[in-house]
């Protein structure tokens, strides 16, 4: 019970103080630097300069911004303008652990705001990117950009005074030009630019007085420093406010008069309805939880501000999906699995998004597939070619778009053809690895027999199977019988190797297999990772239904993994984009099992007041996280309430917290797209007076075989009785806390629970 995570709500930085009670010393450190995630006190020691960052941008933009802790900003490493800012009093070079008070968004959307206080001061700086020529009419990246901050000043002691603003601002320019920089002041605008060719660096408005500024060149990196200071005169507990509009790329002279015209409050308007109508184009969840609801709206615009478009909406726009914008000044697709699997169809295609996947699937074939139909990328992973297939295959399922799959057939088809071939020589081998797919993974491992690789083969040649079948090509049988052939390879071969492998202790004093990353050299970097983690991925072998995740080889990979999870203390977070463990304990429908990893998932894969992911942070100097670990995230919520069991069930509620029913509570999906069309939803607790009630509403030309409704009391009291469309009900589960109607031909359910 002491690592019951349901009644415990998120709680930001306070995350999982339930449990914080356990006697167990490592786990307590876990806590102890959950408090310190995203905390400008804590500096890693393997740390790049300057930490943890948050990106702001439009839409596909190929300008965009990042901000540190302490409100400073930077390019990111595709912008060719390269620019830095920063004011004096939110200066992490300086240490701003004293006086900085926190960081966060506005409800989940791209607006931040980081508070400071000092000396009887408070410093708020919010910030957001909006386009200079105002909201495009279509999906673009070549727009002039705008990061706009409005800074507000705030006396708390009482007291009249006068303080001093300061702000530092860093652009390359051109080493051969006029770098001289110069003032216009246009009532309470101050207006910046350089002389060579009168573009805006920057300007500042609401100042009332002077401004004195200085600046010298720096040649090595062609920077230019710009140090400018004005006063601000403050009444005794009164509030100031400026803007600083800083451009990227600079500002042509022609522009000029739309800059300076650019109105922080409309502009913000704009921008938190541009952002709120995108989402609100998809699906809808809302559960009784603001940190879940922050990260569901966060995690869509997460993904949009990746894309670098070179140009607009036009057939075959060219495409950069980095995998990071501020660790890698990558051009092109050069991480399909991630982009196409943990972007595309977990974030895009799970949320009704299928015209952007089908866009970047289109470019990740066009780029990287090869003559022979493989599906290259950065160090060669065995799992991109088989990932593109079960990619395609989602977008079909969730979609049923017909005209979005012919376009993607003609490179899936080579795809196919090109893993069949894999499959089939890897039936030659002899003995353990007989079946076994070979190929590279990470640019660490080199070469092998890859758990992460055989689990998307097998996900890829089955999934991509069924959608074949369903279409009527003959080829969709052959896919999944090499489908079925490869998981039973898996299964033996991985046993083999869990017998040449050593038996290690857990936290219970039991005894087990130490299951190994990959089958032929079984003691392979154990020194470095232990079994389940992702760079050599036995976990995914169940998350992806390569083995049978009741299986005996299933428990000694999920205990294994959670012993490591809590001896390795944030284990769990070492690479929270792939989130094995918890789909594991989905498909062995161990509810408490998979809401613990939910919460535990968001404590350490993201920052907790900005809900930014934090994968890589330190190791890779991977300021902000890939948008894939919130894909993984939402999958995972996702399928808590909306899931499909390959026996054609259709279950919802399957792994709700309890507290997310307590009296008064509800549960609310609109509009999620599922393999039998859109599907709305509800659940309403009235806990008190002993009921909870479900609606269902399905669209669609397709019906599950079993609609199965999981009502979790927040007591966990038993059901006992049922109507479903005001008729009684008996065909429910008191065990199981589920009504099950086989094969629903209705529309719309009405399912009242009594207790």
């Amino acid at each position: 019970d002491a690592y019951e995570r349901e009644a415990a709500p998120f709680k930001g930085r306070r995350i999982l103080d339930r449990i914080s009670r356990a006697p167990d010393a490592t786990y307590a450190e876990y806590l102890e630097r959950l408090e310190d995630m995203g905390n400008p006190a804590y500096t890693n020691p393997q740390q790049h300069d300057p930490g943890h960052i948050v990106c702001l941008a439009w839409d596909s933009s190929i300008p965009k911004f990042g901000v540190d802790r302490g409100a400073g900003v930077r390019n990111d490493l595709g912008n060719p303008d390269h620019f830095q800012f920063w004011f004096s009093f939110g200066d992490i070079a300086q240490g701003i652990q004293h006086t900085w008070r926190g960081q966060r968004l506005w409800k989940g959307l791209p607006a931040i705001a980081t508070t400071f206080e000092q000396d009887g001061i408070r410093y708020e700086v919010e910030q957001f990117a909006y386009p200079l020529e105002g909201v495009p009419t279509e999906r673009r990246g070549d727009l002039k950009m705008v990061l706009l901050q409005q800074l507000t000043v705030t006396e708390l002691e009482g007291r009249a005074r006068e303080i001093p603003i300061s702000f530092v601002h860093r652009r390359q320019l051109r080493p051969q030009a006029d770098a001289t920089i110069y003032t216009e002041r246009h009532g309470d605008t101050v207006l910046f630019r350089e002389r060579a060719y009168h573009r805006a660096l920057l300007a500042v408005d609401g100042v009332k007085g002077g401004v004195q500024w200085g600046g010298v060149h720096d040649y090595q990196r062609e920077m230019k420093r710009l140090d400018a200071t004005f006063d601000v005169t403050l009444s005794p507990h009164a509030s100031a406010q400026f803007t600083v509009k800083l451009p990227s790329p600079m500002v042509q002279p022609e522009d000029v008069p739309a800059f300076e015209a650019l109105d922080y409050r409309t502009a913000r308007e704009k921008t938190l309805q541009f952002w709120s109508d995108y989402i609100n184009r998809g699906a809808r969840f809302q559960v009784p939880e603001e940190a879940v609801n922050d990260l569901f709206r966060a995690s869509l615009w997460h993904a949009l501000r990746l894309p670098r478009r070179h140009g607009g909406s036009g057939p075959d726009v060219a495409i950069d999906l980095p995998y990071s914008n501020f660790a890698y000044s990558q051009t092109g697709t050069p991480w399909p699995v991630n982009q196409s699997v943990y972007v595309d169809y977990m974030l895009y295609d799970l949320r009704g998004y299928h015209r952007i996947s089908t866009e970047e699937l289109l470019a990740q074939f066009r780029n990287n597939q090869e003559e022979s139909g493989h599906v290259n990328g950065f160090a060669n992973w065995g799992a991109y070619t088989p990932g593109m297939l079960y990619a395609v295959a989602q977008n079909y399922l969730l979609s049923h778009d017909r005209a979005a799959l012919d376009r993607l057939m003609p490179y899936s088809l080579k795809a196919l053809k090109y893993c069949f071939e894999q499959v089939r020589d890897a039936q030659r081998r002899p003995g353990a690895i007989h079946g076994l797919v070979e190929a590279p993974l990470n640019d660490g491992t080199g070469n092998g027999y890859w758990a992460f690789n055989q689990a998307y083969m097998y996900a890829g040649l089955d999934l991509f199977g069924r959608v074949l079948e369903e279409t009527g090509d003959p080829r969709g049988t052959e896919s999944r019988r090499l489908a079925r052939a490869l998981q039973e390879s898996a299964e033996l071969g991985f046993r083999v190797a869990s017998v040449r492998s050593p038996i290690v202790e857990l936290r219970d004093h039991t005894w087990q297999p130490y299951v190994p990353s990959e089958a032929t050299t079984y003691r392979r970097a154990f020194d470095e990772w232990y079994p389940a983690d992702v760079d050599t991925g036995a976990v995914h072998m169940i998350r992806l239904k390569a083995i049978s995740a009741e299986g005996e080889l299933s428990n000694w990979l999920l205990n294994d993994h959670e012993d490591n999870l809590y001896r390795e203390g944030l284990g769990i977070a070492n690479e929270p984009v792939y989130n094995q463990q918890a789909a594991a304990y989905l498909l062995r429908d161990n509810p408490k099992a998979a809401i613990r990893v939910f919460y535990s998932f968001m404590a350490g894969a993201f920052s907790h007041s900005v809900f930014e992911p934090v994968e890589h942070r330190w190791t890779h100097g991977q300021y902000f996280g890939p948008p894939s670990t919130d894909g993984a995230w939402f999958e995972l919520y996702r399928n808590m309430l909306v899931h499909e069991r390959d026996d054609g069930a259709l279950i919802l509620g399957m792994a709700a917290p309890r507290a997310w029913l307590a009296d008064g509570k509800k549960i609310e999906v609109e509009r999620c797209p599922t393999y039998y069309g859109e599907l709305s939803m509800t659940i309403a607790s009235e806990a008190n007076a002993g009921r909870i009630t479900a609606s269902v509403a399905m669209q669609g030309g397709t019906r599950p075989a079993e609609l199965i409704v999981r009502l979790r009391h927040p007591e966990a009291k038993p059901i006992r009785s049922v109507s479903v469309n005001g008729v009684h009900w008996t065909d429910f589960d008191v065990a199981k806390e589920w009504i099950q109607i086989r094969h629903p031909d209705e529309a719309k359910y009405a399912i009242v629970a009594s207790y």
